[in-house]
């Protein structure tokens, strides 16, 4: 399947996406394939170009986030214009994620897309449970290596679809709660004693949720719980009101993690860095990378 240009379409919160949407314009651009990329932050119309459409985002409780769905609201039709769903997870395509893609493909085809691939890629938690650097490492390093992989089988005509399980489907549907739970999270956080109002947060919120006025955060109902805002804020003076458990007390910063890695030689097998049983996506994604030793 030859294209001359695609389309690149992404929502990040934390930065993971944004590093595979990365590989896949690396891919496309040295295979001479032109790519326009957007990415949906505030207010984006949709946009209409190339041979190849590639929508890509991190799975937020069992489905593409809010700022996906909108968008594929507004698209216009499409005349079996190619499409490939790449969702990202910090868990890998197991149970309960394995339905995450279904949505979005399923309004991506009522609007006469031929979605072609759907694939789900892995980069580092930032919710709930993180990674050892270690494994932090091991997955930036692998992910440019598997959107080879994938492609040189979309240029080749491979079609991969997946069958997610019963279940999953049900975990999705019970998903869209999130978006009440990111409305109550989102007008919940705070901003603690080292703000010094530079309006990073104000500026960098892809969802345009916090505005700061006469020295006040006010915090919006358009929360989608992307984790932007503490992780990035410089002074790390934002704070969640609730759901504190779901923050890594560490902190998360890709760009730190892929300073340290480039000093990085020796990586452990993958048997050992993926030790815990809710690692067993990432250790599947590690072998299939082929990057590593068992």
């Amino acid at each position: 399947m030859a294209f001359n240009n695609a389309n690149l379409v992404y929502f990040t919160g934390t930065g993971g996406t944004a590093r595979v949407a990365d590989a896949f314009e690396h891919s496309f651009k040295k295979r001479a394939i032109a790519v326009q990329r957007t990415e949906l932050s505030g207010l984006i119309e949709p946009v209409v170009f190339g041979d190849v459409l590639v929508l890509l985002f991190p799975v937020y409780a069992f489905n593409a986030p809010k700022p996906i769905l909108e968008w594929l609201k507004k698209i216009p039709q499409a005349r079996n214009r190619p499409a490939v769903v790449i969702s990202v997870s910090g868990g890998g395509d197991i149970s309960p994620n394995t339905a995450s893609r279904e949505a979005t493909i399923r309004h991506l085809e009522k609007k006469g897309y031929d979605v072609i691939y759907e694939k789900m890629m892995v980069m580092p938690s930032n919710f709930l449970i993180g990674y050892d650097e270690s494994l932090c490492a091991m997955v930036l390093h692998a992910t440019p290596v598997i959107v080879e992989k994938v492609v040189n089988e979309i240029l080749a005509g491979e079609r991969h679809r997946t069958q997610p399980y019963g279940i999953d489907r049900i975990a999705s549907k019970l998903g869209y709660l999130e978006t009440i739970g990111g409305r109550i999270f989102g007008r919940r956080l705070k901003v603690n004693e080292k703000c010094i109002e530079c309006g990073w947060c104000e500026k960098l919120c892809p969802q345009e949720n916090i505005k700061i006025s006469e020295g006040r955060h006010h915090f919006g109902n358009e929360c989608v719980i992307c984790m932007r805002c503490i992780y990035g804020c410089p002074q790390k003076a934002i704070v969640p009101g609730i759901g504190k458990f779901v923050v890594l007390s560490e902190g998360f910063d890709l760009s730190k993690v892929e300073d340290r890695m480039n000093h990085l030689s020796v990586y452990p097998r993958i048997s050992s860095a993926t030790k815990h049983s809710s690692l067993r996506g990432v250790r599947d994604y590690l072998i299939e990378s082929n990057c590593f030793q068992l």
